[in-house]
């Protein structure tokens, strides 16, 4: 696997933002307050070179990023991988900008829903990818 140092968007970092974009899920990996381990499967839209999610301020991932805000992406596939690493932040002015990507990709209107009512943004960090993807490692930051 090669390992790539950049800070560039690079063609290949372009085309594996797209496919994760695009997918239908992804499956969040966040760290508890006591270092166990927490994954739960999300939805997601990429916009300006970030990850968003929207999740409840009563949930486990949320607590945990308040204790840890490092975090692990990927998609469901095992046999064409596609992991991001990043830093996850509170982004709650975004919301406005976010809903028609929500409603667009999943008929989601995340400005009707007091459940979900936190934005997290995640900024890539590293991107590993291997399969049909091709294969890489990015460091960004």
């Amino acid at each position: 696997m090669s390992d790539h140092e950049t800070n560039q968007n690079v063609p290949e970092l372009a085309k594996l933002f797209e496919i994760f974009g695009a997918a239908e899920c992804s499956w969040l990996s966040t760290v508890r307050p006591d270092n166990r381990a927490h994954l739960v499967p999300v939805w997601h839209v990429f916009f300006n070179e970030n990850i968003y999610i929207v999740i409840s301020s009563k949930s486990v991932k949320y607590r945990n990023i308040q204790s840890n805000n490092y975090v692990s992406m990927a998609l469901p596939d095992p046999t064409n991988v596609l992991i991001i690493e990043g830093i996850a932040t509170p982004a709650l002015d975004m919301r406005k900008s976010l809903r028609p990507l929500f409603l667009s990709k999943y008929d989601w209107d995340i400005a009707n829903t007091s459940q979900y009512d936190f934005i997290i943004e995640i900024s890539p960090v590293k991107v590993l990818s291997w399969g049909s993807h091709g294969v890489g490692r990015w460091r960004l930051a």
